[in-house]
């Protein structure tokens, strides 16, 4: 049996969920665009106990802020497209007795929805849990206050001025908002960075099966821990469409308007294993700039392949593609 893992926003649909749902809110993609790239700065720093995709617990405040709940959640998820060849690369994996699962970092009722969409069935997803009932008694006359004068002052914060704008945040949540009942947010485990590689060794577990037996695909820095692991431990480490935080930790990089892609990789991976899928590669050539492009990963070569990942992200994944 071969387990294959899929991160889904990116590789299954090309939306980001909670950056739709910050777009319900005024000024609401440029807020989360400044709190994404906080997340990035915090993860790349290595700040103790901090994930890659911890943005799902610094936009909350927001979001109740201005009323936005689960409600709104389901509503933008039911309008999120598939990637191309989404559903019949999830049949054929089905077919050949391989074993999907999805582990995402997005909010669960967003995950549930497209997992039902392309055939994975909800005992199979793992993805972060929010209690919005909670949170929204959390949130207090002065809470709502504190948050929307310091949303007025992080979107006055220049975007490219990364010190200016951790030192900012790290005030906002580290000596302000920790003080309020809302504060309750940075209990969340959102399923990002080692958090998703926990996820996968539970479903290896309960399938009794070592990292080596298993495909892994992924496209951004919550994806990282998750690729670098199976990488290391002899698994096939997939780089979808990826950015400069997924595409180092790869064995094998897809750049690519449609998922089936991969699914000659992982058939070779079965029947030749790794060396057999980088020969294959090696003897790939586009036919024309769309067509699909393999590309074998090392330290050496993944920033040569970065350009061409960073325009089939951008066609496929359209605004989301900047995000890290």
């Amino acid at each position: 049996m071969l387990l294959v893992a899929f991160d889904l926003e990116g590789p299954l649909s090309p939306q980001d969920n909670a950056y739709e749902l910050m777009a319900l809110i005024p000024e609401g993609r440029r807020l989360f665009e400044r709190l994404s790239r906080y997340d990035d700065l915090l993860a790349i720093s290595g700040r103790p106990d901090y994930e890659p995709g911890d943005t799902l617990k610094l936009i909350l405040p927001f979001l109740l802020a201005h009323g936005i709940n689960e409600t709104h959640i389901r509503q933008i998820s039911e309008k999120a497209p598939l990637v191309n060849g989404v559903v019949e690369c999830i049949q054929t994996i089905w077919s050949q007795g391989w074993q999907p699962c999805i582990i995402s970092t997005s909010y669960e009722p967003h995950a549930l929805n497209i997992s039902e969409k392309v055939g994975v069935p909800p005992d199979l997803v793992v993805a972060t849990k929010v209690d919005f009932g909670t949170l929204e008694g959390a949130m207090t006359d002065d809470s709502y206050s504190l948050v929307l004068s310091w949303q007025q002052r992080i979107l006055e914060c220049p975007s490219d001025n990364d010190e200016q704008l951790q030192a900012l945040l790290d005030e906002f949540f580290g000596q302000h908002l920790v003080k309020f009942p809302i504060g309750v947010i940075f209990d969340l485990q959102v399923v990002g960075g080692r958090r998703k590689t926990e996820a996968l060794r539970h479903f290896l577990n309960k399938f009794g099966l070592p990292f080596a037996h298993c495909v892994a695909i992924g496209d951004s820095i919550t994806d990282y821990h998750m690729l670098k692991t199976v990488r290391d431990e002899g698994g096939l480490a997939i780089v979808f469409n990826g950015n400069e935080y997924a595409l180092p930790y790869g064995v094998i990089g897809v750049a690519s308007i449609d998922l089936r892609a991969i699914l000659p990789l992982i058939k070779t991976f079965v029947e030749s294993g790794l060396e057999g899928v980088k020969i294959w590669v090696s003897e790939q050539k586009p036919k024309d700039e769309w067509d699909v492009h393999y590309q074998v990963i090392t330290e050496e070569t993944w920033q040569m392949a970065l350009p061409v990942h960073r325009k089939f992200r951008q066609a496929v994944r359209g605004q989301a593609a900047k995000l890290g």
